[in-house]
């Protein structure tokens, strides 16, 4: 929970705007045209031509697993509507999500808490033993048609990174996306991925970051 919630402190920019609504459409990737821009950015990359269109069926597997979480995630941001300042507020937008308290719910396979560490955020939860990360928030959103650049990352080791992204999705305000992830190096090791956002539309920039978590590596380019 600690690498999920580092950015949670951070004062930004936050766009001001409040009351629940409805998710518009986004632009939709279908798989075909996925699978040719996948393959051709894998393609160019060293040693990657090979085996680029089975790597990109399988992503295009956690795109769609993603794609509930993302729904989620973008029920907060809708161009229009306030930020919401609390965790009743977020739980009403994203109401997909089968919440079961206060603070928790599930949602497809993912544990899922609202917070407010100091502003308010939802928190996505997964991990398995020796299983790879299922999920791809990152891809699932650029396949909905948003722009997502990255603010910052740093790796905590092999398969162990953090990152976050600055998401600017049609119809919808931009918001900062973070993203722990940690694939089982072993069958006996134990996988894990956490995504939040700030409800609150605080975004945070690289400087930020650094001044927050100054022990870490912080880079400007990360992995996709």
């Amino acid at each position: 929970m600690r690498a999920a919630l580092f950015v949670a402190s951070l004062a930004g920019l936050s766009l001001g705007l409040s009351a629940a609504a409805t998710t518009p459409a986004a632009a939709q990737e279908t798989q075909g045209q996925f699978m040719d821009r996948c393959t051709l950015e894998l393609a160019r990359t060293a040693n990657m031509a090979s085996y680029a269109e089975g790597a990109c069926a399988e992503k295009w597997i956690t795109v769609t697993r993603a794609n509930q979480m993302v729904d989620a995630l973008l029920s907060l941001f809708v161009a229009g509507t306030p930020s919401a300042l609390d965790p009743a507020d977020v739980q009403a937008r994203a109401s997909m999500v089968q919440w079961r308290s206060p603070s928790e719910g599930r949602l497809a396979g993912l544990n899922v808490e609202t917070t407010r560490t100091p502003t308010a955020r939802i928190v996505f939860n997964w991990s398995a033993t020796g299983e790879p990360v299922p999920y791809d928030p990152v891809e699932a959103l650029q396949v909905r048609g948003a722009t997502v650049e990255p603010i910052g990352c740093y790796a905590l080791g092999a398969g162990e990174s953090n990152s976050v992204w600055r998401v600017d999705a049609p119809g919808h305000v931009p918001f900062a996306l973070s993203v722990y992830r940690r694939d089982a190096p072993t069958a006996s090791a134990m996988s894990h991925l956490t995504v939040s956002a700030d409800a609150e539309r605080n975004i945070p920039t690289l400087g930020d970051l650094r001044a927050a978590e100054p022990g870490q590596d912080w880079m400007e380019t990360c992995p996709r």
